[in-house]
């Protein structure tokens, strides 16, 4: 009879366990799940056009990462003003 309630004990113990460890398992899962997602205020679209489409990167960044452009030179592709605009060809004639 000792056995059999030794068992008992032993398999209810198991059991109550294995719910804790899931509960907590499957329960952080779930928060950090939701700690993700962004609010639905925070839309990107949004930021972008506050922001001018320009996305600037946040204040904690280190000065000597920073890196600037290389210059065009002489070698680079020339840009080639559209014919009307300023500094485009007046007597190019659009077909």
């Amino acid at each position: 009879m000792r056995t059999l309630f030794r068992i008992l004990a032993t398999v209810v113990i198991r059991i109550v366990a294995m719910v804790v460890l899931l509960s907590v398992v499957y329960g952080a899962s779930r928060a950090a799940a939701q700690a993700t997602q962004p609010a639905p205020k925070d839309n990107p679209s949004e930021k972008l056009d506050k922001s001018g489409g320009v996305i600037k990167p946040g204040g904690n960044i280190d000065p000597k990462m920073q890196v600037a452009p290389p210059d065009p030179g002489p070698t680079s592709t020339p840009v080639i003003p559209p014919p009307g605009s300023p500094g485009g060809n007046p007597n190019v004639v659009p077909k």
